[in-house]
């Protein structure tokens, strides 16, 4: 059975766009299909010492795994991960920020991510790829969540439909696969 989530993906240090786009390819290699993307977003480092922006953007996935299974995925798509300070630049990084369905209170797995309700972009995201996916077993949709929620300056308009999938030879939302 297949399973859905939402993944961030974030870069600030080297070339951001390639590191994305080897996201990409990481996720189609290990069989993760994206269904959906968002524009990429260039964002400044929230709560976190001076350092570059961040070029960020969120993918719906399938694939046929469990929540472990996509923190797992989400890590090995990170390559060798080490942080020399907390919060501070990456090459790229890989967030599992929802998996539909799915809760998890455990420190190494939290279902929602935390940093969904304190990041715009990851709201706004979350609230065009997956409007009602709920904040919790029965919280309201992430599209409730972000109407009443979002930061002036975070415009919110949805889509009459998600946003394309990138075709082979578009660079807007990700990599020819």
């Amino acid at each position: 059975m297949a399973g859905r989530a939402l993944l961030a993906l974030g870069s600030n240090l080297g070339p951001r766009e390639r590191n994305l786009d080897a996201a990409w390819v990481h996720l189609a290699d290990a069989g993760v299909r994206v269904l959906a993307a968002t524009p990429r977003w260039n964002t400044e480092p929230i709560g976190a010492p001076p350092q570059p922006d961040y070029l960020n953007q969120l993918l719906l996935a399938e694939g046929r795994l469990d929540p472990w299974g996509w923190l797992v995925t989400a890590q090995e798509a990170e390559g060798e991960r080490r942080r020399l300070i907390a919060k501070g630049p990456r090459r790229l990084d890989v967030d599992v920020i929802l998996v539909e369905g799915e809760e998890s209170s455990d420190p190494r797995l939290r279902l929602p991510h935390p940093a969904l309700l304190e990041r715009p972009y990851l709201l706004l995201g979350a609230a065009l790829l997956v409007p009602r996916w709920p904040v919790g077993r029965s919280g309201p949709g992430t599209l409730e969540v972000a109407r009443e929620t979002l930061p002036p300056g975070w415009r919110l308009d949805l889509p009459n439909q998600l946003p394309p999938v990138p075709t082979r030879g578009s660079q807007r939302a990700g990599p020819a696969l």
